[in-house]
């Protein structure tokens, strides 16, 4: 339990540390492109992933997206890797991962971890754009799930199962009969 705290505490400072820094470390990262009107709605923003590919949010709209922040060295964001990817497997017509690490990892420590964990979702390498994005992330794994209307459905603060995706993705699966 105290290794755990302390992985979620070193999470903070790292997380908290990359935001101060982000101005001197990233000079080629795309930056937030709108001011976020509708407190529901994801302002768009862009985001390179691990190949250097840039990204808009808004490409994802149409589609339920995860966006999960996470960090290779935090317990509770190792246990929630194989509900992830097991929902991402079976929605992948209707539903994305965009696994954000908040941790600061470098590109090769992210590579073995998504080796690791067999990740086919994609994994965005930590950038002020993604730290930004949604606010401050007081605690990993913090996930938000986004309707295909771009609208934020839920802040989920803690482990997230393939349930409580199931619950938010195909509410369906959940109605009496």
């Amino acid at each position: 339990m105290k290794k755990q705290l302390l992985s979620c505490a070193m999470a903070l400072l790292v997380s908290s540390s990359l935001m101060a820094d982000s101005n001197t470390k990233t000079a080629n990262t795309p930056a937030p492109t709108a001011i976020n009107v509708n407190p529901n709605q994801v302002a768009n923003f862009s985001f390179f992933d691990m190949k250097g590919k840039t990204h808009n949010f808004s490409d994802y709209k149409g589609k339920w997206v995860l966006v999960n922040y996470w960090a290779t060295y935090c317990p509770p964001c190792r246990a929630e890797i194989p509900d992830i990817e097991r929902f991402y497997r079976a929605n992948k017509t209707k539903f994305i991962v965009l696994g954000m690490d908040a941790g600061g990892s470098e590109a090769d420590l992210i590579d073995e971890f998504q080796k690791e964990f067999d990740i086919t979702y994609p994994l965005i390498p930590a950038q002020p754009s993604i730290l930004a994005a949604f606010g401050e992330i007081l605690a990993i794994p913090t996930s938000f799930i986004i309707s295909p209307k771009g609208e934020i459905f839920d802040k989920h603060v803690g482990i997230i199962t393939y349930d409580d995706l199931d619950m938010a993705v195909n509410p369906e699966h959940f109605k009496k009969k």
